[in-house]
């Protein structure tokens, strides 16, 4: 039998890595697993697949924790043995590992090379009409967030109209559809939707995959024009207003 697990979709090139293969080698054997294979992969998305037969495993693991201490290798590599045993679409991570993934190491080391990787980021904060730089420095004035250190702004290139705003809180990534850098669109609407994904880079990483919780839900209604962004979003996704 043959299984595969996926973090996010991406395409793969492996590449070799000898603490790597250090710490899935060791912590396989506590596992029940006779033959280990592990390579790196360039993942767009922070992610690892895995086959296994009887026991033998063999695992693509992404190259972002290239240069990672071994120790937070065998964190990780406990993390998908433990997984894959329980049969769970959630990687539980130690304390250890959380603490090295949220680190300025970490996202030093591999934002730009998320950003070149994600094709359809501009990657700039400034746009046609809006510098998203300038509407963070707002938010931040206004208390509305806290200073995201390191946080890369980013217009995307297609004017999305059902995903308006995502964010890799992993890589400190923010993307802001186009569609919303145009002067018929009221400012208050990209700033809302940029506090949105703000909001989810100050809640840091999730074991979960539920991120709109009603919690979020109350910080995300402290955004003082949240009804009327909202419905612009809605007439937007609609297309019941006219942007030419």
């Amino acid at each position: 039998m043959t299984d595969t697990i996926y973090h996010q979709a991406g395409a793969a090139t492996p590449i070799a890595g000898n603490d790597l293969e250090t710490a899935f080698k060791a912590v396989g054997t506590r596992f029940g697993y006779d033959e280990v294979r592990v390579d790196y992969a360039s993942y767009k998305e922070f992610k690892s697949t895995w086959r296994r037969c009887g026991t033998k495993i063999s695992f693509e693991v992404s190259d972002y924790l290239r240069n990672a201490p071994l120790e937070v290798l065998v964190d990780f590599a406990h993390a998908l043995y433990e997984r894959i045993e329980r049969r769970s679409s959630v990687c539980h991570y130690s304390d250890r590992l959380k603490a090295y993934l949220e680190s300025d190491v970490f996202v030093g080391r591999n934002q730009a090379t998320y950003v070149k990787r994600s094709r359809n980021l501009t990657r700039s904060p400034r746009g046609r009409h809006l510098d998203l730089r300038e509407t963070y420095e707002a938010l931040v004035a206004r208390g509305m967030v806290p200073p995201s250190e390191g946080a890369s702004l980013n217009w995307t290139r297609s004017e999305n109209r059902m995903r308006v705003g995502y964010c890799s809180v992993l890589m400190r990534v923010v993307a802001i559809s186009s569609l919303l850098d145009n002067e018929k669109v009221p400012d208050f609407v990209p700033e809302y939707v940029l506090y949105h994904e703000l909001l989810h880079l100050d809640d840091g990483l999730s074991e979960g995959r539920r991120h709109h919780t009603p919690e979020f839900r109350l910080r995300e209604r402290q955004h003082p024009q949240w009804r009327e962004s909202e419905d612009w979003l809605k007439r937007l996704a609609a297309r019941r207003v006219d942007l030419a």
